[in-house]
């Protein structure tokens, strides 16, 4: 329970700092690769043991990490421009709903079991997120909703989810860390090629303060993830990612209402009880 109350709380610190890199107007995609070289510095530095490059590929979870490695900053580019050109709300809403595919995958792929009680609460998960994430009407652009790529985060997003429950599954060690690390740094891989296009095509200059901002990210993304991966040890899919995406939605609602000042509406209030409800009908055990 430990690992998923701090995955909870690491995610929405998350959400904190790059409500800050709009506010300090950093390169997004700067700070995005500074981000991943953080993370994998984090993770490398905390490692106890470091594969040999014959072993890294000898590994069962090498391939698989390559993929979620890649899909780490594909979905953020896909919520990026889905935000652009759909609205925070509907990229938002898309994203948590995805839950229902790791949740799937969880009885389908891994023979989790559901009861009628644990089903309810996941109904009531997926109805607490469309509240919760719900805002005011957005601008007249948002509401010609180009639906494609909400379609394609939702896939992508559960998709990345049970990317890292493969991987998880394949990896036998105790400390997970390099593993992690590594995840991070095909991500950072990824993220050089995209910065160095961006100043070659003239689309952005160089920001040292995007480093700045990088650290922090990079930081509480790399524990967010540490105790993901781990909390998959503790809790099946069914009640791990629907207890998981209400708490990081319901907290970083609460957070931006203190500390950004965003204003809740009774349809937010309301999300955030039956979330509640939820949780407390998820973890109850077949």
């Amino acid at each position: 329970m430990g690992y998923l109350i701090l995955a909870i709380l690491f995610s929405t610190g998350v959400f904190v700092a790059m409500r800050l890199f709009e506010r300090f107007k950093l390169d997004n995609h700067q700070a995005l690769m500074w981000n991943y070289v953080f993370a994998a510095g984090t993770g490398f530095l905390l490692c106890k043991q470091f594969d040999t490059p014959a072993q890294l590929v000898a590994e069962p979870w090498f391939g698989l990490s390559l993929i979620t490695g890649f899909w780490f900053i594909f979905t953020y580019l896909l919520m990026t421009a889905s935000t652009q050109r759909s609205g925070v709300t509907i990229t938002s809403l898309s994203s948590k709903l995805s839950v229902v595919l790791p949740t799937l995958a969880g009885v389908v792929l891994f023979n989790e079991r559901l009861n009628f009680v644990a089903s309810l609460g996941i109904v009531l998960a997926l109805v607490a997120l469309v509240l919760v994430v719900g805002r005011k009407n957005e601008s007249s652009k948002t509401n010609q909703t180009n639906w494609l790529l909400p379609i394609f985060i939702f896939f992508g997003t559960g998709t990345g989810d049970i990317l890292m429950k493969l991987t998880e599954q394949r990896n036998e060690a105790i400390d997970m860390s390099f593993m992690i690390a590594f995840i991070y740094f095909i991500a950072l891989l990824f993220g050089i090629i995209i910065v160095t296009y961006d100043l070659i095509r003239g689309k952005s200059k160089w920001q040292w303060k995007s480093a700045l901002g990088g650290i922090g990210l990079g930081v509480i993304n790399f524990f967010s993830t540490y105790c993901v991966y781990h909390a998959m040890r503790c809790f099946d899919n069914v009640v791990l990612f629907p207890v998981y995406n209400i708490g990081v939605v319901s907290l970083t609602a609460l957070t931006g209402w203190l500390l950004f000042k965003e204003k809740l509406t009774w349809k937010n209030y309301l999300g955030l009880a039956i979330a509640i409800v939820a949780v407390i009908l998820i973890t109850m055990k077949p």
